[in-house]
């Protein structure tokens, strides 16, 4: 991705957040950017494409972070921890593209999608699906292991993203606020992650 890409998609992410994707219009994301429409054309076709180019990139984010994390050979009970302290920060970090996607779950707009854009869908909902399994495999390598309690594998995968995404709800970033105070919110979000699935909270001891 470009450097002029990645400054329209910033843009994008920021209008789309604070005026919501069926009001922000390529004027809105151009003036932010402080430049003309036809910057905006060159490089994506429609707000379509521009709204799922940003839900792509947050997926993107995670999983640039998570999934080398996942790779590793950890405790499950360790590799949990860091991985959402890692997907914690990163919603702190990108909140903007996170909290669009979580206010506006939507997938297409009304009406029909172009092609192009069904293709973008396609890509997000394969990477949202890939970002997942990396939870799945640990929790059930953990539930296997009895480290996990033995509840539904897919509740708890899905009730343990929208409790790591929950800062897209409350979260408002202060000035005043530094990278060891981001650190503490992530480490507290990623506490109440292990205390819903730990078999036995002993185990949290030295986590």
């Amino acid at each position: 991705m470009s450097q002029s890409q990645q400054e329209i998609l910033d843009a994008a992410a920021e209008c789309f957040m604070r005026m919501g994707p069926d009001v922000a219009s390529i004027d809105d994301i151009a003036g932010r950017l402080g430049a003309t429409k036809g910057r905006v054309y060159h490089h994506f076709r429609s707000k379509g494409e521009l709204l799922y180019a940003v839900r792509l990139r947050s997926v993107s984010l995670l999983m640039e972070k998570v999934a080398p994390i996942a790779a590793q050979d950890l405790p499950v009970l360790q590799k949990l921890r860091a991985m959402s302290v890692a997907h914690v920060l990163r919603i702190l970090k990108y909140l903007n593209y996170h909290r669009v996607v979580s206010e506006d779950p939507r997938m297409f707009f009304r009406g029909s999608a172009k092609p192009y854009e069904t293709e973008m869908v396609e890509k997000i909902i394969g990477m949202r699906r890939a970002y997942e399994n990396l939870y799945r495999a640990v929790l059930s390598e953990g539930m296997e292991s009895g480290v996990f309690a033995k509840q539904s594998l897919s509740i708890t995968l899905h009730s343990l993203i929208i409790l790591m995404n929950g800062p897209c709800f409350w979260y408002s970033p202060r000035p005043e606020q530094t990278e060891a105070d981001l650190q503490l919110i992530a480490q507290d979000v990623s506490n109440l992650v292990l205390r819903a699935v730990v078999a036995d909270p002993a185990l949290l001891n030295g986590a």
